[in-house]
């Protein structure tokens, strides 16, 4: 069934309004919402404001009030959104119902600062033993127990009729926030080494697969500081994954290493699936994108497409070419499977990711000729007035091509 979805932030419902939110969405052709709970960090322009343009969203805090007995370790504070404006979440769903909008509840895990800097023992430990500030272990069982937790928790409000998990799997450096400073070599090969946890889940996981994880750590910080060292070769390229492909066929520990984190992400997801009352859709990797690349993060697309409800490709490119590419090989691996959750492609609505109404519309072409009938776009408090009016449009052709499809099949 095709739909038309858009992601949102609690502070642009509490700027405009749950009813003209809804009216304005409802007005452009959008099926449904999909607003943001549990989230990290962020500082965000509102080009159509005119006032309140520039938001500092409150960093790592649940945004509507949930059940005080949500959670039994690892916790997040509520927002000053969920203390001062409790009914926000329900007007809105009620504002949606009234119009035949769908509102699914977008909650972000693993991807938090607070919990990372509060509970270190938590976060991901590097070969060098430094520990990540912005995003938690899916092996250790405090993380996965908060996530299970989570989204059991959002499900209980009783106000979404569908879950988006974002952020149930291994984060990867570099954050982006606060600002970072890189003059080593940071790139697809680098960056997964330095990634790679070895706290003690991690590694007692690796034991029980025969994983002499603590050698491999260590192998792994003697290559990461062989390579940022040595004089030659000066100025080389990137490795864009062949490289680091290739050392996977080379090194058969950090192969199993590697599937170990994916089976450990795998079985997270099947937990959060099985719990929820729910359709629960799963968002692909948060940095380790395109789709090829989703394994850096422990994200498995087969796995993933064979348990949850539905799976989001943020196909946040500038080309149609590359949308292109990431649906086509999600849907080469989905055809090895007996049964795939239907996907959902993503787009922004930024003027740097469209030139203009004619290329973004392209993108939405192309995903339709792809038989993917779900699109979401990102965001409404974002657009711009001209991208948000390409929306229409958008529905337009989602509409034009769910009917054309219907006329084949009479």
């Amino acid at each position: 069934m095709s739909e038309l979805s858009m992601l949102i932030y609690p502070w642009d419902v509490q700027a405009d309004g749950a009813d003209r939110v809804i009216d304005t969405v409802a007005g452009l052709g959008v099926d449904r919402l999909e607003i943001a709970t549990a989230y990290h960090s962020a500082e965000v322009l509102s080009p159509r404001r005119t006032d309140r343009v520039f938001v500092r969203a409150e960093a790592n805090t649940v945004h509507l009030p949930l059940a005080d007995a949500t959670f039994s370790g690892l916790s997040i504070p509520q927002s000053t959104i969920a203390k001062s404006d409790p009914e926000l979440y329900p007007q809105l769903r009620a504002a949606a119902d009234a119009s035949g909008i769908g509102l699914g509840g977008w909650g972000i895990a693993f991807h938090n600062t607070r919990l990372a800097l509060e509970a270190a023992d938590a976060a991901i430990l590097s070969c060098f033993g430094d520990r990540f500030t912005h995003g938690l272990c899916a092996t250790n069982p405090a993380s996965r127990t908060y996530a299970r937790e989570l989204f059991a928790g959002l499900a209980a409000t009783g106000l979404f009729d569908r879950l988006l998990a974002e952020s149930v799997s291994y984060l990867l450096q570099s954050h982006g926030h606060p600002h970072e400073l890189w003059g080593a070599r940071l790139d697809v090969l680098t960056c997964y080494l330095l990634s790679l946890c070895f706290c003690e889940f991690c590694l007692a996981a690796a034991g029980e697969r025969g994983i002499d994880g603590e050698a491999l750590r260590s192998a792994v910080a003697s290559e990461l500081h062989r390579t940022w060292n040595a004089p030659f070769p000066g100025g080389r390229t990137a490795d864009a994954g062949q490289e680091l492909a290739s050392l996977l066929l080379a090194w058969p520990d950090l192969a199993a290493y590697a599937r170990m984190r994916l089976d450990t992400v795998n079985s997270l997801v099947a937990e959060l699936v099985a719990a929820s009352p729910v359709p629960f859709t799963l968002s692909a990797a948060v940095w380790g994108r395109p789709a090829p690349m989703n394994w850096l993060e422990g994200v498995d697309l087969s796995a993933s497409l064979a348990t949850v409800d539905g799976f989001v490709l943020e196909s946040y490119f500038p080309t149609a070419a590359e949308v292109a590419a990431e649906i086509d090989h999600t849907q080469a691996v989905a055809a090895r499977l007996p049964q795939s959750a239907p996907l959902t492609v993503a787009l922004t609505l930024w003027p740097t990711h469209h030139a203009n109404r004619a290329d973004f519309l392209g993108k939405i072409e192309t995903v339709l000729a792809s038989g993917v009938d779900r699109i979401a776009l990102y965001n409404y408090g974002t657009a711009t007035a001209d991208t948000l009016s390409w929306v229409a449009d958008a529905a337009s052709l989602i509409t034009d091509a769910a009917s054309l499809i219907k006329g084949a099949a009479r």
